[in-house]
């Protein structure tokens, strides 16, 4: 609302002088809201707590000892469950607005040093060799388990990290540098079954009213899971082009699909920046050739993905 439409109410006595003021201050940026600096820097803190732990305990592990470092470690992150548990509201199906301020982050901080302390007993010890994909199933289903009780996005966000870490999902940038993650046992397959079992979870639990407002970070993981499987199967599997490309399609019209029903300009970016790539590749071995025909195709792409960011965000800031 701008300030003369807000002026012309008050001159119709459709808003008081009080609500004028108060209103006038909001359209005038003379008031904002810094809720989500605040929720930044309390982020921000709990990561920083978490590191400054593990970086005392590295420094200093001769002089406190590994069982006391433990013990402590353990200590805190049950107080963290104790509390969360304690103040948590009762569960529903739809979203639960924390019932303190800090409630959302002691939760995270209590998973993050859950993982901190499996961490420890594996580096110092190594009790975790024999059964390290078990724990890492234990540990995604508990996060599972708090976010949906907790309602907490991050914890969620960490629990689909776990549980695609248990199905191999993961990459060291060791062996992102030595081109290991593309080879390793048709972990691209892997990557596209993973992100269409999951998005079909998302989906039964999105219908039937289980915290909907969980299915977009769902749908985050997901889309990116299967597109960078399917983009990686094009890349290393000459046999298979037209199928893996046929799924990346595929993959990218679902994703754009969802764009539009959520109106979400990340989830186009996702679809044209895969499709691009994809596509790119497909006529590079086909019709790009011709180094003149070459510069001409990175010119007029260039110039549609400007035109496609100018065009598309502000579209999707509608409902935003």
């Amino acid at each position: 609302m701008h300030l003369e439409k807000l002026k012309e109410l008050h001159d119709k006595n459709l808003i008081t002088e009080e609500q004028f003021a108060n209103l006038e201050l909001i359209i005038s940026k003379k008031l904002f809201s810094v809720f989500y600096e605040l929720r930044s820097l309390l982020y921000l803190g709990v990561l920083l707590f978490t590191t400054g732990v593990g970086i005392l305990i590295y420094l200093n592990i001769g002089d406190l000892g590994h069982l006391l470092s433990i013990i402590a470690l353990c200590v805190v992150t049950l107080a963290c469950f104790f509390y969360a548990f304690k103040k948590a509201s009762q569960y529903s199906n739809s979203k639960v607005n924390p019932p303190t301020p800090y409630f959302d982050y002691i939760v995270l901080l209590g998973c993050l040093l859950f993982i901190l302390v499996l961490g420890y007993l594996q580096f110092q010890y190594n009790i975790l060799d024999e059964s390290l994909g078990e724990t890492t199933l234990v540990t995604a289903v508990i996060f599972f388990l708090a976010a949906y009780r907790f309602d907490h996005l991050g914890v969620l966000s960490l629990a689909i990290t776990a549980f695609a870490s248990f199905w191999g999902l993961s990459v060291s940038p060791q062996e992102w540098y030595h081109s290991d993650f593309f080879i390793t046992a048709n972990l691209h397959v892997t990557a596209m079954f993973f992100g269409a079992g999951l998005a079909g979870i998302a989906l039964i639990l999105n219908q039937r009213g289980i915290k909907q407002h969980f299915t977009f970070t769902y749908f985050n993981f997901c889309s990116l899971i299967f597109l960078a499987g399917a983009l990686a199967g094009i890349f290393i599997n000459e046999d298979s082009y037209a199928f893996y490309l046929l799924l990346l399609y595929s993959g990218c019209a679902l994703t754009a699909y969802e764009a539009n029903r959520e109106k979400s300009f990340l989830f186009l970016l996702y679809a044209f920046v895969f499709g691009y790539i994809g596509t790119t590749y497909f006529l590079v071995d086909f019709i790009l050739d011709d180094p003149f025909i070459w510069f001409f195709y990175m010119l007029a792409s260039c110039g549609g993905f400007v035109y496609f960011i100018i065009h598309y965000k502000s579209y999707f800031k509608r409902e935003a």
